[in-house]
């Protein structure tokens, strides 16, 4: 993702407003809010995990992100930082805050009355990872009573074969993209890296990005479970596919081409995806 770029124009002041329940109401039926998430996590390659919370409150009643609204003048990654800060007690540097991705939300019902109305969200999702002693204080006793039933650290591997809100699941495999881009930014400006090591990263950075599904979708959450639905007709419909598929030939094709073609193939898609990546990054 390319980085978020803040602008200002003229001299901004930030205002602390709070709506009656009405008047918010109100503004829920006419706006659609600006939030800032976070994937919270801690270790790495086969032991990364994932903070999540399950939520008791509409509009997502389930295992969901740290986060909520921004306020007016913040950058999202400052609405970020006081959203883990409000609801975990960490006060951080939103520098820590690095973006995932931008998602767009709609549900069908909110806390405030009357909840049938809905509400809509813009949600950009940051990844905060701590280190071990920060995430060793992490429990369910942090979180809210009255807001979450329960909050544990999870694999990213169970988020995406579990049942899991998708736009969580999408979120997961864009920050495991992430990562994948930061390994082979790394691999390709390192001088002493041979070609192996470029292309390597550059399979795994593809492969991430080839998995992801490239729409959004409809869902109804329904006895604790996920119904994925056709939006024209309403009908059940099944999971969206990952893309997969899709890797799974392309690997087999260049096994197919025998030992050296493949590292050839690979040298020259790991030198794509960073140029890619690179112009990507400036935006």
């Amino acid at each position: 993702m390319a980085p978020l770029r803040h602008y200002i124009t003229g001299d901004f002041e930030k205002r602390t407003v709070f709506l009656p329940d009405k008047e918010y109401g109100l503004a829920l039926d006419a706006l659609v809010k600006g939030c800032a998430d976070v994937l919270i996590t801690s270790g790495a390659g086969p032991s990364l995990r994932i903070l999540l919370g399950k939520r008791r409150v509409e509009p997502q009643p389930d295992w969901w992100f740290v986060g909520g609204r921004t306020r007016p003048g913040d950058t999202p990654a400052e609405g970020a930082a006081r959203n883990v800060k409000r609801e975990l007690g960490l006060a951080l540097d939103p520098a820590r805050f690095a973006a995932v991705g931008t998602y767009s939300f709609v549900w069908r019902l909110r806390a405030q009355a009357p909840a049938t109305n809905g509400t809509a969200d813009v949600s950009t999702v940051f990844e905060l990872h701590l280190a071990d002693d920060e995430a060793a204080d992490l429990s369910p006793a942090r979180f809210d009573a009255e807001e979450y039933a329960d909050a544990a650290w999870t694999r990213p591997d169970a988020v995406l074969a579990g049942d899991y809100h998708p736009a969580l699941q999408q979120a997961v495999r864009d920050l495991l993209a992430r990562r994948a881009y930061g390994a082979l930014r790394d691999a390709a400006a390192d001088a002493s890296a041979g070609a192996g090591a470029v292309a390597a990263a550059a399979t795994a950075y593809v492969a991430w990005r080839e998995s992801a599904p490239t729409d959004g979708c409809k869902v109804r959450f329904e006895d604790g479970a996920y119904v994925f639905v056709d939006p024209a007709t309403g009908a059940a419909a099944p999971r969206p596919a990952t893309g997969a598929a899709y890797w799974a030939r392309w690997k087999l094709l260049a096994d197919a081409r025998g030992a050296a073609a493949p590292r050839w193939g690979l040298a020259v898609l790991g030198l794509a995806a960073f140029v890619a990546g690179r112009y990507s990054a400036r935006g």
